[in-house]
C-alpha cells in the first residue's frame, strides 16, 4: 500500500500523471457543478429559496463555481490531462521532456484546489466574482484573509498551468522523431503547442495584476486605490489581457481534440489540415489584441471602441475556416458513431456561442446587455458547452485507448441527445432573460422572469440525467467486457493474439495499432516508412 502511494506521489510517468490530471479535473468539475446546483436552487423560484437572503454567500458560490470550472476543470482536463496521455503517442515519443516538472504541476493543481475551497470557508469568503475587480476586492469591501488565500490559490493554479504548458510545448518542438514532419501528426499536438505559447504569454500578466492587488491589500501600496491616486481600470486592462486569450486557451485544445476525433472517424481524411493549423495560429495571435471588448462600459473613446469591435469581428474569419473544414470532414464520416454525434453537438453549441459573440462585439449592443444574463449565456455556450462537448468528444474517442473498453453506441447517442436538450433549455432561457435585461450576480428576479427560471432549472435536471447516462455508459462498457467469455489463445509465428468471443475489448495487437495510428497513417500515405 505504501509503495503504491509513493509511486503515485513521485511518479514521472506521463500516462499516470495524465490520469491524475484527468481524474482530478473531473472531481473538481463535479464540485463546481454542485455549486451551480445550489445557485440554481436559489434562482429557481421567487424570493429566497436556499440561502435565506445571504447575498454574500451567493457571490462566493458564483466566484468559486467560475474558478473551479475554468481553472480546475476544463484547462487541466483538455490541456494537461489528455495532453499527457495523447501527445507522446501522437508524436511517437516515450515520455515528456520535463517529467519532474510534470509531477510538480499535477500536485500544485491539487494544492490550489484546497486553497480555493478553503477561501470560501474563511471569514465571509471571496465574493468578488471570478474577475476579482477592485475596489470590490480591496480591504474595505472584503476584509480578512479570504481574498488573499484566493489570490494565492490563483498563483498556484497559474504555476501548474505554466509547468504543463511549457512541458507540452517543448515536447512538441524538440522531442518528436527527426524523420517525421510536424505536419504529419494529428492537429491535437498543434493545438496544445499554440495553447502553451498563449499561456506563457498571458499567465505572467495575470500574476502581476493579482500580485499588485495582493500588495494593495497587505503591503500599503496604492496601485488600484482611487483615493491615493491609483486606477482600478488598470486592473481591468491587465486582467483582460489575460482573460480574453484565456478563452482561446480553453477552446484551442478542444479544437485539436475534435479535429483528431474527426481524423479517426473520417478514415484519416481530415479536410484542410494546413489551413486549420494557420487558423489556430491566427486565432491565438488576434486573441491578444481584443481584450478591451470586455470593457466597453468603462468609458473608452469612440475610436478605441471601433477598433476593438472590428478586431473582435475579425476573429470570426479563422473560426469560420475551422467550422467549414469540420463540416466538410463530417461528410466523409461513413459510420454514425457516438463520436460523430458528439462532434455535431460541439459544432452546434460553438456556433450558437459564436453568433452571440458577434452580437456582443458591437459596442453599442454590449452597452445595453453588459452584466446581464445574455453575457452569461454567451460565454457558457462557448466554454461550458463548446468546451465540454469537445472534451466529451475527445474522451469518447480515446475511451478505448485510455480504459481499454469500447462504449456501446446506442446508449452514447441517447446520452448526446439528452445532453443537447438539457443544455439548450438551460442557456437559451438565460439568453431570453438577458435580452430582457435581467442582471447577473443577483440571487432573485422579478415575477416576469419566472418562466425562464423554470426552463433553466428543468434543463439542469436534464443535464444531471445526461451526466448519469454518461457515467453508466462507461461503467456498462467495462462490466460488459468482464462478463464475456474469452476464447482460447491462438499462437502464430509472429504475434500471440487473444481471440475475443463476443467481447467489446481490443486484443493487444489491435490496441497497439490504435495507439500508434496517428503517427503512422499520414506517414504511410506520404511514402515514409516509420517504425514507432
Amino acid at each position: 500500500m505504501l509503495s503504491t502511494v509513493s509511486t503515485i506521489l513521485w511518479t514521472t510517468n506521463a500516462k499516470l500523471i495524465g490520469c491524475i490530471y484527468l481524474n482530478a479535473a473531473l472531481c473538481f468539475g463535479m464540485s463546481g457543478l454542485l455549486l451551480s446546483w445550489v445557485m440554481r436552487g436559489e434562482l429557481g423560484g421567487l424570493s429566497e429559496q436556499l440561502l435565506f437572503g445571504d447575498h454574500q454567500l451567493y457571490n462566493v458560490f458564483t466566484t468559486s463555481h467560475a474558478m473551479l470550472m475554468i481553472f480546475f476543470f476544463i484547462m487541466p482536463g483538455v490541456m494537461s490531462g489528455l495532453g499527457n496521455l495523447l501527445v507522446p503517442i501522437h508524436l511517437c515519443v516515450p515520455e515528456m521532456v520535463f517529467p519532474k516538472v510534470n509531477n510538480l504541476g499535477a500536485w500544485l493543481l491539487i494544492d490550489a484546489y484546497l486553497l480555493i475551497i478553503g477561501s470560501s470557508w474563511i471569514d465571509e469568503g471571496a465574493g468578488t466574482a471570478w474577475t476579482v475587480y477592485p475596489p470590490l476586492s480591496m480591504s474595505m469591501s472584503h476584509g480578512g484573509i479570504a481574498v488573499d488565500v484566493f489570490i494565492i490559490s490563483l498563483h498556484a493554479a497559474g504555476v501548474s498551468s505554466l509547468s504543463g504548458a511549457i512541458n507540452l510545448m517543448v515536447t512538441g518542438c524538440y522531442a518528436r522523431r527527426t524523420m517525421s514532419s510536424i505536419l504529419q501528426v494529428s492537429l491535437y499536438p498543434w493545438s496544445v503547442g499554440i495553447t502553451g505559447a498563449l499561456l506563457v504569454g498571458v499567465v505572467p500578466v495575470l500574476a502581476g495584476a493579482i500580485t499588485m492587488l495582493l500588495t494593495d491589500r497587505c503591503g500599503s501600496t496604492t496601485f488600484y486605490d482611487v483615493v491615493a491616486g491609483g486606477d482600478p481600470v488598470l486592473y481591468q486592462h491587465l486582467f483582460w489581457v489575460f482573460g480574453h486569450p484565456e478563452v482561446y486557451i480553453i477552446i484551442l485544445p478542444v479544437f485539436g481534440l475534435v479535429s483528431h476525433s474527426l481524423h479517426r472517424s473520417a478514415i484519416f481524411s481530415l479536410f484542410n489540415s494546413l489551413g486549420m493549423v494557420y487558423a489556430m495560429i491566427a486565432i491565438g495571435v488576434v486573441g491578444y489584441f481584443v481584450w478591451a471588448h470586455h470593457m466597453f462600459t468603462v468609458g473608452l473613446d469612440v475610436d478605441t471602441r471601433v477598433y476593438f469591435s472590428s478586431a473582435t469581428l475579425l476573429i470570426a474569419l479563422p473560426t469560420s475556416i475551422k467550422m467549414f473544414s469540420w463540416m466538410v470532414a463530417l461528410r466523409r464520416v461513413t459510420v454514425s458513431s457516438t463520436v460523430s454525434w458528439y462532434t455535431v453537438g460541439f459544432l452546434l453549441m460553438f456556433l450558437l456561442g459564436g453568433v452571440t459573440g458577434l452580437v456582443l462585439a458591437n459596442s453599442e449592443v454590449d452597452l445595453a446587455v453588459h452584466d446581464t444574463y445574455y453575457v452569461v449565456a454567451h460565454f457558457h455556450y462557448v466554454l461550458s458547452l463548446g468546451a465540454v462537448f469537445g472534451m466529451c468528444t475527445g474522451l469518447v474517442a480515446t475511451h478505448e485507448l485510455i480504459i481499454g473498453y469500447r462504449m456501446p453506441g446506442w446508449l452514447g447517442r441517447v446520452q448526446v441527445l439528452v445532453f443537447l436538450l438539457g443544455t439548450t433549455c438551460v442557456f437559451w432561457g438565460m439568453h431570453m432573460s438577458g435580452a430582457l435585461g435581467l442582471p447577473r450576480r443577483v440571487p432573485d428576479s422579478p415575477d416576469g422572469y419566472l418562466i425562464n427560471a423554470i426552463s433553466t432549472t428543468g434543463g439542469l435536471c436534464t443535464v444531471l440525467l445526461a451526466i448519469a447516462l454518461m457515467l453508466s455508459t462507461s461503467l456498462e462498457a467495462s462490466l460488459w467486457d468482464t462478463l464475456q467469455t474469452r476464447g482460447t489463445s491462438v499462437v502464430s509465428t509472429h504475434v500471440r493474439r487473444a481471440v475475443l468471443v463476443g467481447s467489446t475489448n481490443l486484443d493487444t495487437a489491435s490496441r497497439g495499432q490504435l495507439m500508434l495510428h496517428t503517427c503512422t497513417a499520414n506517414s504511410i500515405r506520404s511514402g515514409v516508412s516509420m517504425q514507432c
